[in-house]
């Protein structure tokens, strides 16, 4: 099963039988139409302004193929996702969570100590051993409030991505993290991947019914998907960091594969289908998962976790985030 990428601003989503036709508009104004069979799809991701025709996504939702909106600069706009896989007893516990206090900090505290293990050994693969991220993650246990816990988060960030540009090849000028927009090509690159692992673990929060809504360290009054942003915590120095390293590191992606318009920096649309290959590639990647010690891939093991979580909600298994050495 594979994921389809539609970007092309312009382009043409529609139902043929049991396929999907993708008519792509040329240069000299003809149309161009590709046909994929609806049974090799998993989900479609439509970036930009392409449009999906009422019976094509009726039936993608019906095959419970969800269907993820990302903007033309990569930014996660939303999802239409089939309706089938809630479960009210595994949301009552969610909410009866989110109520307790002291079981809400529990998670809180687990979910922030893997992302800074997982930051710290991003920075370790690029040979950047002496830096405070290890004290970092001590300090969290110590915490009493989730307010704390995010306090540390964020000073452990601000650490972590100090240190990126000693991982850049030379050429790259990045002093810190930023968005809304992102005001130069690796914080682009940044905002693209966590938009496309974003979209993945909503995917996955849905299938293990979960109500995306309704998080621990993210705040639920913003209408923002809480319990997503909460899972990602955990993947994004694992898949999206290391993905924006690598393509950066590996000239996949170049500085002149960039334009800049009003302070936000765009990719060309051969340097983004660059990107969502290497990210493809990225989820495919297998590796032994430490919980349950068998090879996985990245996209499997967000599926897991979130599995993971629902169980501990409703039967009080201890929730272990993936952490990778």
């Amino acid at each position: 099963m594979s994921i389809l990428y539609v970007t092309q601003p312009d382009a043409v989503i529609e139902k043929t039988y049991e396929a999907f036709t993708v008519s792509l508009k040329q240069e000299n104004g003809s149309w161009k139409k590709q046909t994929v069979a609806a049974q090799t799809i998993e989900q479609v991701v439509l970036m930009g302004n392409p449009r999906i025709t009422g019976d094509a996504l009726v039936y993608a939702l019906e095959l419970g193929m969800p269907i993820h909106y990302l903007s033309g600069f990569g930014k996660y706009l939303g999802s239409a996702l089939p309706g089938h896989s809630r479960n009210g007893q595994l949301r009552l516990a969610q909410y009866q969570t989110y109520c307790d206090a002291e079981k809400r900090l529990n998670i809180v505290k687990a979910i922030v100590t893997a992302k800074i293990h997982n930051q710290s050994t991003v920075l370790y693969r690029h040979h950047q051993r002496d830096h405070p991220l290890k004290q970092r993650k001590g300090m969290v246990k110590n915490q009493g409030t989730i307010e704390q816990v995010r306090g540390v988060e964020g000073i452990a960030a601000k650490d972590y991505f100090g240190y990126w540009s000693k991982l850049l090849d030379q050429g790259w000028n990045f002093t810190g993290r930023n968005r809304r927009p992102p005001t130069d090509p690796i914080n682009a690159l940044l905002s693209f991947a966590y938009g496309l692992l974003r979209v993945q673990v909503t995917a996955a929060a849905h299938l293990a019914g979960l109500d995306p809504y309704i998080g621990y360290l993210h705040e639920v009054t913003r209408g923002q998907p809480a319990l997503v942003l909460d899972l990602m915590e955990e993947f994004r120095p694992l898949v999206a960091d290391n993905l924006v390293l690598a393509v950066v590191n590996n000239r996949e992606i170049q500085r002149k594969d960039f334009t800049e318009s009003l302070g936000a920096y765009r990719l060309s649309d051969a340097a983004r289908k660059a990107f969502l290959q290497a990210f493809e590639r990225k989820m495919s990647d297998e590796f032994k998962h430490p919980v349950f010690e068998y090879r996985c891939t990245y996209r499997r093991a967000i599926e897991l976790q979130a599995r993971l979580l629902a169980r501990h909600l409703q039967e009080g298994v201890s929730y272990q985030p993936l952490v990778l050495r």
